[in-house]
């Protein structure tokens, strides 16, 4: 090979390893911008338990011991205060000094709200500060009289994120569920039908179908909240049903819809009932007792 061949060779060779270079760390550089949330996420998930709570600079009275506030790491978060559940998701930005947290309610009166707020992560102590009406990011995660501003204070606890939205779960389905609709094949069945059927959950999660007060089916269940959406199994161990149903559930606005395949047969996707699916589409609205509760809120405003 001549010597110009040569030199021509070592220059493609050199702008090949350039071009290679630069894709790579172009790509290294985005996914840099993309880790920092993620990890931050990331260093958020956990359990959290209320160490503090201020409303417009005033203390709180002291929080229930079981109530907790969950972050998973894909940014949803639920707050259980006793029978209640809040479900939401945040977004976080730890570029900004304080750290941005945004907070979108999911489900309650407060339903698709988004809130403004800032936080401080350092080590298991989690601080939140958000505002109190009008939505205008803290610029200090602090606390004064006067200040409309809510203000937490969380420590982490050392349980399980699956178990604990389990058990939240567990006690969310709790209770007795009044039949508002129910579709099998997209076959509706009559608004008088429905008002004779109840369901009802217990803590271990065990059913009994209802029609007109007498049992005609029953089940134990699994549940998985992390899931989206939220999976259930149902296990038929008695009446007319056998095996295991697998379904999918959700709760909003007191009211629990179900959709389930047939035992033996894949899990629905999505909650709907055509004609031919062979899925199951039921409806119930919650009907425990509502209790009255003092201001105070969790991830969000409630």
């Amino acid at each position: 090979m001549s010597s110009r061949m040569q030199k021509l060779s070592a220059r493609k060779i050199a702008a090949s390893v350039s071009l290679v270079l630069s894709l790579t760390l172009s790509g290294a550089a985005a996914a840099a911008d993309e880790n920092p949330t993620k990890d931050e996420l990331a260093r958020l998930e956990g359990v959290w338990s209320f160490v503090q709570v201020k409303v417009d600079g005033k203390e709180q009275p002291a929080v229930r011991e079981a109530d907790r506030m969950i972050i998973q790491k894909d940014g949803r978060y639920a707050v259980v205060q006793g029978p209640r559940i809040t479900h939401g998701t945040i977004k976080v930005d730890p570029a900004h000094s304080p750290k941005h947290y945004d907070v979108t309610i999911g489900n309650g009166r407060l339903k698709g709200l988004s809130v403004l707020a800032a936080y401080e992560l350092s080590g298991d102590t989690l601080t939140l500060c958000m505002p109190l009406g009008g939505n205008e990011r803290p610029t200090v995660v602090e606390s004064k009289v006067g200040d409309r501003r809510l203000f937490e204070v969380f420590k982490r606890e050392h349980e399980d994120v699956k178990d604990t939205l389990i058990a939240a779960g567990r006690r969310e389905l709790t209770g007795t569920w009044q039949s508002i609709s129910y579709a099998l094949d997209g076959k509706k069945a009559s608004d008088d039908d429905m008002k004779k059927i109840q369901l009802v959950f217990d803590a271990e999660g065990k059913t009994t179908a209802l029609n007109d007060g007498k049992v005609f089916l029953a089940s134990t269940t699994k549940i998985d909240p992390t899931a989206t959406p939220a999976t259930i199994d149902i296990i038929f161990t008695e009446g007319d049903g056998k095996g295991t149903a697998l379904g999918i559930y959700k709760i909003e606005d007191g009211v629990l819809t179900i959709c389930r395949s047939a035992p033996g047969k894949p899990r629905p996707a999505e909650f709907a009932s055509n004609p031919g699916s062979g899925l199951t589409l039921m409806s119930y609205k919650h009907q425990a007792a509502t209790t009255k509760r003092p201001f105070r809120t969790g991830a969000s405003p409630r």
